[in-house]
This record gives structure tokens, sequence and C-alpha cells, in this order.
């Protein structure tokens, strides 16, 4: 049996959507600050001229890292100086976090 080619490109589509998930993320920033959402670890997201990336996100809390500094993980509602940048933590659901850039 043949199968058009385009059946075969959905197929290789969903199957790299199930292994790298979704990630999305988003911001808005006044007065200095920045509220952040993001949703996967693996993304660099580009806030107040500094590059935050995160790479993971568990129950324990957020691991980020800052224009090049070395990674930290801060808890849910603890405050953290990376690189450049204060980063506080707001929540944690599942694979969606929310923190503050100062």
């Amino acid at each position: 049996m043949v199968r058009p080619a385009s059946f075969i490109a959905v197929l290789a589509l969903g199957g790299a959507l199930l292994v790298s998930g979704c990630q999305s993320n988003s911001y808005s920033c006044k007065n200095g600050v920045c509220h952040v959402t993001v949703s996967g670890a693996g993304q660099t997201v580009d806030l107040n001229d500094s590059k935050v990336t995160v790479s993971e996100i568990s129950d324990r809390g957020v691991t980020v890292s800052a224009d090049g500094s070395g990674p930290a993980t801060i808890a849910v509602g603890d405050t953290a100086r990376i690189g450049g940048v204060q980063i506080t933590v707001t929540s944690i659901d599942g694979e969606k976090v929310k923190f503050d850039l100062r």
C-alpha cells in the first residue's frame, strides 16, 4: 500500500511536536519591571537588553541564566540576581512558569 507524501509529512510533524512539546512565552513591561510567562523549558527571552534562558521547569523551581551567567534554580516566591537582572518566581504550574524581571 502506498501512502501519500502529505500523510507521511503530517505523521513526522506530529512526532516532532510530541518530542519537543509546546513552547511559548509572553511578557509585558512597565516602569522597569517585566512580568514574564514561559511555557516549556529550553527558551531564551530577550527583555530589557538582557537574554534570559529558561533551561528547566520543575516543582523545585525554574533554572535560568541571563547574559551568559551560569544557571541557577529559583523556587516559587524566591528572588535571585542572575547576571545583570533580578528575577522573582511568582508561580509554577506544570511546564508553565511566571516570573518578574527587574
